[in-house]
């Protein structure tokens, strides 16, 4: 089966249709911000950093669904635009301002605008989610839904250490089981770091895991592992093989 990989507004879809092993989603894919909105030479230095996506996460992600002949879905708009990761009622569902500074796009922010950017972005993204979600249910309920993000090495004065963090608020065996295979691989790995899968910060994996009765988790890593795309696809050869040793098949219910 040839690979696919169709553009929309929203989101990329990208992969091999059908039956893959597993689903996996970057929320934080892009740093766009799509017209009629502009930018300025400051929002573009936010942008480019954390604050504006997921770095390398993109990368990895289409290096493992490349490698297990599984499919991805993107977004395609910054987290500053709407983030993707948040409900739409979410307090930072958008931030105005970064690190104090005011963004330009978001400077004169009204209902109205932020209900443009769910309809048009997060909604979208989250509806492809859903439907690739419950095709691939349609075929049997081996699979694992898989968001994939990164995060910076320091926020403020935390010092993040890890290399990989597996986020998970349910199936705590297959949690458990990924959390070792990934440090079998050389990784310095933890469990509900830096962010809990407890405390809500997992929202579109539950989201979609939970309304298609499937097993989910979400992967982060640290961008100072993958912030280049040679460093990026080695990484994601490397979760390859993780995930080829992770035994999920029957874990949806019992895990």
């Amino acid at each position: 089966m040839s690979i696919i990989h169709e553009v929309y507004e929203s989101h990329e879809v990208y992969g091999y249709p059908g039956k893959p092993p597993m689903i996996l989603t970057c929320e934080h894919a892009s740093k766009r911000i799509p017209s009629p909105l502009r930018t300025t030479p400051s929002d573009r230095k936010w942008l480019a950093t954390h604050w504006g996506w997921d770095i390398g996460a993109r990368t990895v992600c289409r290096e493992v669904i490349r490698q297990t002949e599984s499919l991805g879905l993107f977004a395609r708009f910054s987290r500053l635009l709407a983030d993707a990761n948040r409900h739409p009622e979410h307090e930072h569902l958008v931030r105005c301002a970064v690190e104090g500074e005011v963004l330009s796009f978001n400077q004169n922010l009204t209902i109205e605008e932020v209900d443009r950017r769910l309809e048009n972005y997060h909604a979208p993204f989250h509806a492809a989610v859903d439907r690739a979600m419950a095709d691939r249910m349609k075929q049997d309920s081996d699979v694992l839904l898989l968001a994939v993000h990164s995060f910076t090495p320091q926020l403020g004065d935390e010092k993040r250490t890890m290399e990989m963090g597996v986020l998970f608020d349910r199936h705590d065996p297959v949690a458990h089981r990924f959390r070792d295979e990934l440090a079998a691989e050389g990784f310095v790995t933890a469990l509900n770091e830096p962010y809990s899968g407890r405390e809500g910060l997992m929202y579109s994996a539950h989201r979609h895991g939970i309304a298609n009765d499937a097993l989910f988790l979400e992967l982060e890593i640290n961008q100072a592992i993958i912030g280049n795309a040679a460093d990026a696809r080695a990484v994601g050869r490397a979760l390859t093989r993780v995930l080829n040793r992770l035994r999920f098949r029957g874990d949806r219910k019992t895990g």
